[in-house]
Formats: structure tokens, C-alpha cells, sequence
């Protein structure tokens, strides 16, 4: 899915609807069986496209809080030039919609 599917699909929503993302994965390797975690969208990462063959590709952050947290500090402490998200800005969804708003 590109950002204009996404923009397009959100658009016909109620705008105050929580944005959640859910992670379907197999039970256990080789099973019929799925389990499916439900996470709020936190934020958004903008990836540097030299990581993902000149595509520009964005990441939805979602998880547990502390994890979330977690992951945030992470990239931005990061210091390996290997790996460029670190220089991309997490895009506070809560902030978003606030600016949107005004």
C-alpha cells in the first residue's frame, strides 16, 4: 500500500477514530494456526530510501508503550551511518492530528 491508498482510505473515516495496526503471524513455525496482536499506531518513521532501493518507505510505530519508548531512544542515539533512520524524525501522530485541527 502506498501513502495516497492510505490517505485515501483514512479520508472516508471519522476523523477522531484510533488508528491501530494489527500484526497477523503464525502460532508457531509450520502451523495452520494464527494470532493476531492489536497495537495503536504511535507514530510514523520516514526510512531513508537508500535502505529500501531508492523506494521512500514509511514505518508505522506501534507496541508497548515501554517498548515503543524504547525503540524512539534508540534510533535517535543511534550513531552507525549504516543505518540512516536515526536521522529521519518520528512524526508524533497525537501532534499531527492537533495541527490538523487548528
Amino acid at each position: 500500500m502506498n501513502v495516497a491508498e492510505l490517505i485515501d482510505i483514512l479520508s472516508d473515516l471519522d476523523p477522531e477514530s484510533s488508528v491501530e495496526m494489527a500484526i497477523v503471524a503464525p502460532v508457531g513455525k509450520g502451523s495452520d494456526e494464527i494470532t493476531v496482536d492489536q497495537y495503536e499506531v504511535e507514530g510514523i518513521l520516514p526510512r531513508d530510501p537508500e535502505d529500501h532501493d531508492g523506494a521512500m518507505v514509511v514505518w508505522l510505530i506501534g507496541g508497548e508503550p515501554e517498548d515503543v519508548e524504547e525503540f524512539i531512544d534508540a534510533i535517535g542515539g543511534e550513531e552507525d551511518p549504516m543505518h540512516t533512520a536515526h536521522q529521519a524524525e518520528v512524526i508524533d501522530l497525537g501532534r499531527a492530528a492537533q495541527a490538523r485541527r487548528t
